[in-house]
């Protein structure tokens, strides 16, 4: 997700599909739709946050990151490490978090990484909207 920019590719259309760059792809567009979205209905009284569980052990990831799995098996986080944020997240009241933020260990982190051009693609987000709300049949 730090080096993936925004694309409207949202189906892979490359000769062979790679599931970590489709994931990087995906984690991009919810941080981005988490931006869009917090921005939008800031006055609505919903928040919208991203966040990440670092990497735990899950089926998800045996299956979909075998070799990545085996090698670093009993060093990853557990499935209940890896939920810890998202529930910290919905517990907690929106006065106390920053909307459309990216969130990691119960902390705010940062959504981009210096000189990778991930902040200026967010650009393309409502685009990326537009295509999905014609996936939906919207």
């Amino acid at each position: 997700m730090y080096t993936s920019p925004l694309t409207t590719d949202l189906q892979f259309s490359g000769d062979t599909f790679d599931g970590v760059v489709q994931y990087a792809r995906n984690k991009r567009i919810q941080i981005a739709l988490t931006e869009k979205w917090a921005e939008k209905y800031k006055d609505k009284g919903v928040g919208f946050y991203s966040m990440h569980p670092g990497w735990a052990e899950t089926p998800g990831v045996a299956k979909s990151l075998p070799d990545f799995s085996q090698k670093f098996e009993g060093k990853l986080r557990s499935s209940e490490e890896g939920a810890d944020t998202v529930i910290w997240l919905s517990l907690q009241p929106k006065e106390k978090l920053v909307p459309g933020a990216f969130y990691f260990d119960r902390a705010e982190a940062p959504k981009h990484l210096p000189l990778t051009g991930t902040k200026n693609s967010h650009s393309a987000i409502d685009s990326i909207i537009e295509k999905l709300r014609s996936f939906a049949g919207l």
